[in-house]
């Protein structure tokens, strides 16, 4: 089917628009630079580095009762972030995205590029709450039971997080408003959560789950189950809700919070006696070094904040030691890398205009409804449409699925072959090869993702540049049994097709050949689905974990269970680094209830501080920080 022209026109207009819009963005803030420079002296009671999902709610919280500067590498959205279905095509521009890539990999990303992984980040207010594809989903309430055990605090257990995940919401629009004890909405909060309405085909996926046993219109975060459901998303009436845009209007007339954005910190400031007391930054090409009176706050993602925290002493002693960093503290930082990594399982067929197909269907209409009514196909990224949630007979129980399949009820294009392999660095030839034979056709593919992975990597620095990126090395499927889980998840996706009447209602065939690659392996054999998915399979950019959270005897740990860095004072580390295992969904939203339960633990302790500080104490110890910080 041939490319209509306004999709052409279309194609062109994106990556020019994010050049453009960037640069003025940039230019505009240089300019505001030159004319209100950076005071000479700059003292703060916080410091926050990282406005993502996380870093943006610990400032906007600790800013309602103290000064806070808030860094930020980028600079604001434009205003193309907002509408959900371009989020595919707002990936890999470097003017808000780190544009990432891992370290060439020994046994997977074959058909890769240079056989590396793109990791896609935020370079923007919101940080990737900017980019990603909305998704609201907490996990499941055994993802914070095993994190209370780890830390041996309860703290961290479902029931006494829920009430931080509610905190953020001030709408909930979705589909299960009933469900007081797990919604809700309330004025402190920020976020609009709705239930995507864009949906085709969601029936049939529904329907056939029932025929194999499984729920159907499960409730994801209410709590999780196994199961089919509904996708829930941080969008407001169909359009993008992340911690910026949900915290803009709120933040315009809060003096004592500065955002200085274009500012990238470098390296943490210790005192004499180990204690964090500021931030040295670059911001438009000048250093700038700025002071915190209360704590240094490190929310820069799970491969930015190890990144500083080496670059500033704080990690594996001989490691940046053989760097020509001066070594500091010596605390595991960049291991225990995790993220959900999976495969496309596609082209499946279906009879006429039961899909999206871009050639037919992403016209000048789809945009007019989605101005018009904020409805429609564009409020879905990528189309998206549903989730599965199952447990693989490797997961240690049956109620904590480790694989999620997310279905994509979209046709087969060249649109598809040139945006995912752009966006995910796989060679177009891999795509091609299985796409181009039933493009025109209607159909669908399903994500397969491992989201409770046993595989861990690790992010360890270049060099002793604070330019330079950092090196990501995830390692996927280096852990057997993660392998195994996959592929079932990928006969499942399968079987749903092939074994159901609701599919065959709509004539769903999988019509895939061998791709070349893996011919020499019986077709749908696992040793095929494996090979298939060590040339194909990609992050979908939820790495967690390399500043791991833990107790304080735990030798693996960086932070402690009030995400305070071991064996220092004054510098906390409240982003998805900290988590000790990955949840097994999303991870926006888990990040941003991170932020919430940060902040509370942070306001709780320095409210503290004036009520129990003993005088006599005092003049033991000469700081009256030192006394109360453990």
């Amino acid at each position: 089917m041939k490319t209509p022209l306004f999709l052409l026109i279309l194609a062109t207009i994106i990556p020019f628009s994010i050049r453009i819009l960037s640069s003025i963005n940039y230019y505009w803030d240089y300019i505001e630079h030159i004319f209100t420079p950076e005071a000479s002296s700059q003292v703060y009671d916080f410091i926050v580095v990282g406005s993502g999902s996380s870093g943006f709610v610990v400032a906007y919280r600790l800013s309602q009762n103290y000064k806070v500067l808030l860094l930020e590498a980028g600079g604001d959205p434009i205003f193309l972030s907002s509408i959900p279905g371009l989020a595919l095509e707002l990936l890999g521009y470097s003017e808000h995205d780190w544009c990432y890539k891992s370290v060439t990999q020994k046994s997977v990303a074959f058909s890769h590029d240079n056989q590396k992984f793109y990791h896609n980040r935020g370079k923007v207010l919101g940080g990737t709450s900017t980019l990603n594809y909305m998704m609201y989903v907490r996990g499941n309430p055994l993802d914070y039971e095993n994190w209370a055990n780890i830390t041996r605090d309860s703290d961290w257990n479902y029931d006494n997080l829920l009430p931080f995940f509610k905190k953020s919401i001030r709408n909930y629009w979705g589909s299960f408003q009933g469900n007081e004890k797990h919604y809700g909405s309330n004025p402190y909060g920020f976020l609009t959560i709705e239930t995507q309405q864009w949906g085709s085909m969601l029936e049939n996926l529904n329907r056939a789950g029932e025929e194999l046993g499984y729920k159907a219109n499960i409730d994801v975060n209410g709590p999780q189950t196994p199961g089919m459901g509904q996708i829930e998303v941080t969008q407001r009436n169909g359009t993008r809700s992340s911690t910026y845009s949900g915290l803009r209007d709120k933040l315009v007339n809060r003096k004592n919070l500065r955002i200085s954005k274009y500012s990238q910190a470098t390296k943490i400031k210790l005192d004499e006696s180990g204690r964090a007391c500021g931030v040295w930054y670059y911001r438009h090409g000048k250093k700038h070094l700025a002071k915190a009176t209360k704590e240094v706050i490190i929310s820069a993602g799970s491969y930015d904040s190890p990144k500083l925290l080496m670059l500033s002493g704080i990690g594996p002693k001989e490691e940046i030691a053989s760097l020509g960093i001066k070594p500091k503290i010596d605390l595991p930082v960049g291991r225990n890398l995790q993220d959900h990594f999976g495969t496309f399982i596609m082209p499946f067929t279906t009879k006429e205009f039961s899909s999206f197909m871009f050639e037919r269907d992403m016209g000048m209409s789809a945009f007019y409804e989605y101005f018009t009514n904020g409805t429609g196909v564009l409020t879905a990224p990528s189309a998206i449409t549903g989730q599965f949630f199952f447990s693989s007979t490797t997961s240690t129980r049956s109620d904590w699925p480790d694989i999620q399949i997310v279905f994509v009820p979209v046709a087969p294009s060249q649109m598809i072959i040139d945006s995912f392999g752009r966006a995910m660095s796989i060679k177009k030839e891999i795509f091609s090869e299985v796409i181009t034979p039933v493009i025109g056709q209607d159909g669908f593919a399903f994500y397969v993702g491992l989201v409770r992975p046993r595989s861990t990597g690790v992010v360890t620095l270049k060099d002793k540049n604070p330019f330079s990126d950092p090196l990501i090395d995830p390692q996927p499927y280096s852990h057997p049994d993660d392998m195994r889980a996959l592929i079932e998840g990928i006969n499942l996706s399968i079987k749903l097709v092939e074994e159901t009447k609701s599919f065959k209602e709509v004539d769903a065939k999988y019509v895939a050949q061998p791709i070349s690659a893996c011919r020499l392996h019986k077709f749908r054999s696992d040793a095929y689905w494996a090979c298939v998915t060590k040339h194909t399979a990609n992050s979908v950019w939820h790495p967690v974990g390399t500043c791991k959270m833990g107790h304080k005897d735990d030798p693996t740990a960086v932070v402690d269970s009030k995400l305070r860095l071991l064996k220092t004072k004054g510098l906390r580390v409240i982003d998805a680094s900290i988590m000790p295992k990955i949840v097994n969904g999303n991870t926006n939203a888990p990040v941003i209830m991170i932020g919430e339960k940060g902040a509370d633990m942070i306001l709780d302790y320095w409210a503290q501080q004036n009520l129990v500080c003993n005088y006599m104490e005092y003049i033991k110890y000469l700081d009256n920080q030192r006394c109360y910080y453990y």
